[in-house]
């Protein structure tokens, strides 16, 4: 199906919302958003970048937006920006990702580092574009299981438009002894390889955990 966007100046009115780098709104055919995608900074919680965006739409545009479609990534400053971050402790590093197609089925391999010790993961499965980062993020995550040292599991992961870039996203559930099913969330910016993107979101998302 094909997404409409025939909100232009919405779009453009919430990259005016103080922390918001990009906005893309989709629309169905008479106008009525189903869909926004809020690329910000990670200045403001999600709740009240969600809340400027309905109160925005309902001043300027007289539109009642349903919160459940609004979709907020947040990038640390030095990602909006595209550059790497400066490591503030040992953290694993995503140096290869590999997919094969073989009978059908893809085979996407991952390779992590930390410092001088490699890890690597593999997953099996359909390689569609649609699910390709999962399959990637499923590699990513076994590469990093032996370092998590608890359950876990992705529970998404896909490539997401936000105005005028592409983002991977991803949600891992973790099982935290004591507490329960904690879910983390990561994402990253797609830097002419959406398969790379993907890896790095999941390693965004755990990159708190693994680093102690």
């Amino acid at each position: 199906m094909t997404t409409l966007r025939l909100l232009p100046d919405l779009e453009l009115a919430l990259t005016q919302l103080p922390g918001v780098r990009a906005a893309s709104v989709v629309t169905g055919p008479d106008a009525q958003p189903t869909e926004i995608h809020v690329l910000a900074g990670a200045g403001k919680p999600a709740k009240q970048l969600v809340r400027d965006v309905q109160s925005l739409a309902m001043a300027k545009y007289d539109l009642d937006i349903d919160h459940r479609i609004v979709s907020v990534v947040q990038l640390e400053p030095d990602e909006v920006l595209g550059v790497a971050s400066p490591a503030d402790a040992p953290r694993p590093v995503m140096t290869t990702v590999q997919l094969r197609t073989t009978s059908g089925e893809t085979e996407a391999t991952v390779i992590v580092s930390l410092g001088d010790v490699t890890f690597e993961g593999s997953a099996t499965g359909p390689g569609s574009v649609t699910t390709r980062p999962r399959l990637v993020a499923r590699a990513t995550l076994e590469a990093v299981r032996e370092l998590l040292g608890t359950p876990a599991e992705v529970e998404h992961a896909a490539i997401a438009s936000v105005g005028a870039y592409s983002v991977a996203v991803c949600v891992v559930a973790v099982v935290l002894p004591r507490i329960g099913e904690q879910l983390l969330t990561g994402s990253a910016l797609v830097r002419g390889d959406e398969a790379d993107a993907a890896a790095r979101a999941v390693l965004d998302a755990l990159n708190r955990r693994l680093s102690g």
